[in-house]
């Protein structure tokens, strides 16, 4: 499974966070920022098509997704809320007062972040919910989130049917739900980042399965065929110890996964080919070209990073030839530079003009 990055894709610079991108079923690109504009709209050669003014949203807007029915769906942590667009950006729902929910997370009697995680209980929704998504049936599920360790299912229309999760490393249980997704069989799979695992569940939270070669998992997508990629943050010895894994006694660079339906990893774009500084949303089109969406000024500020200048929006597509392709073609439209990675289970990434 062979990649090419399209180098400068959409002809900005993007060197803002982008927090959050998606898809529609005409494949336009969807980013979420947070600021005055907090929706931009790219077509297929990242030409901006639209652009949505934040009159929602607090100043923390995390993450969007676009189900089958074309409705944008966007999670608002700081705000404790979630909503439903339409592609036009008319609100048609929302979920929460706005008020945090309690569920025992407590700093003032426990400081240190990783006390206060594993004192906390889980409560009801929401307390910095992560992501939105729609499913088949019409339900929708909420991960919740950075001060909540649960996920919840409502009905179309908003009423809550269930819930689960809890804190720890114990199967079922999560610390920082970051975001999850419905697979093509309708599996519930949960990015459970500080436990460095996604778990899948079926619909009503049946644990199923675990999957564990996977660190800080920040967003999952799947493609028509049920393959799924997943972004994964760094860690280091400096950054919140894993519930599961301990400390991490190195720095680990950030990093994209492919696995097959089945959870068997496909492969990985990581250093020293390709360098991802905080990679935190991903998103694939109907050619298999995936996007990823990076936050490296928010992770320098709340890791104590060095911040430096890094593009926050980057491109990926399918190669189709074993050369580098910089004429027009029906993936690359535009005829764009691309750089070429292999994209393999044992030998990750490429380097310019040569297959692995």
């Amino acid at each position: 499974m062979n990649y090419d990055e399209v180098d400068d894709w959409s002809g900005q610079l993007w060197y803002e966070d982008v927090t959050g991108v998606a898809v529609d079923t005409h494949d336009r690109v969807y980013l979420l920022q947070r600021g005055p504009v907090a929706v931009t709209v790219l077509d297929r050669d990242g030409a901006v098509v639209g652009r949505w003014r934040n009159e929602w949203f607090s100043d923390r807007p995390h993450l969007i997704s676009i189900g089958r029915d074309d409705l944008v769906r966007i999670a608002d942590d700081g705000g404790h809320r979630v909503f439903t667009f339409d592609l036009d950006g008319r609100l048609l729902g929302s979920i929460g007062d706005g008020a945090p929910s309690r569920t025992g997370f407590d700093q003032s009697t426990h400081p240190r972040l990783e006390d206060a995680l594993s004192h906390m209980g889980g409560g009801l929704p929401f307390n910095r919910p992560t992501k939105l998504v729609s499913s088949p049936s019409g339900d929708l599920y909420v991960s919740d989130g950075y001060r909540n360790c649960r996920v919840h299912r409502f009905t179309a229309d908003g009423q809550l049917l269930t819930s689960w999760g809890g804190p720890g490393p114990e199967p079922g249980h999560f610390v920082i739900p970051h975001s999850l997704t419905v697979d093509n069989d309708g599996r519930i799979l949960v990015c459970d980042r500080e436990n460095d695992r996604i778990q899948v569940f079926t619909g009503n939270g049946e644990l199923l399965d675990v999957w564990d070669n996977v660190q800080r998992p920040t967003d999952v997508a799947v493609d028509r065929r049920g393959f799924l990629y997943v972004t994964e943050l760094p860690r280091g010895p400096l950054d919140l110890a894993s519930w599961r894994l301990g400390r991490a006694d190195a720095t680990r660079p950030g990093r994209v996964s492919v696995w097959s339906p089945q959870g068997t990893l496909v492969g990985r774009i990581e250093p020293p080919e390709c360098e991802f500084s905080a990679p935190h949303a991903i998103a694939v089109d109907s050619s298999g070209a995936f996007y990823v969406a990076e936050v490296p000024e928010s992770f320098a500020t709340s890791t104590g990073r060095a911040q430096r200048t890094h593009r926050c929006l980057r491109k990926f597509q399918p190669r189709h030839t074993p050369s580098q392709q910089t004429s027009p073609s029906p993936t690359n439209p535009t005829g764009a530079d691309v750089r070429p990675y292999g994209f393999l289970p044992h030998a990750v990434g490429a380097q310019p003009r040569r297959e692995i």
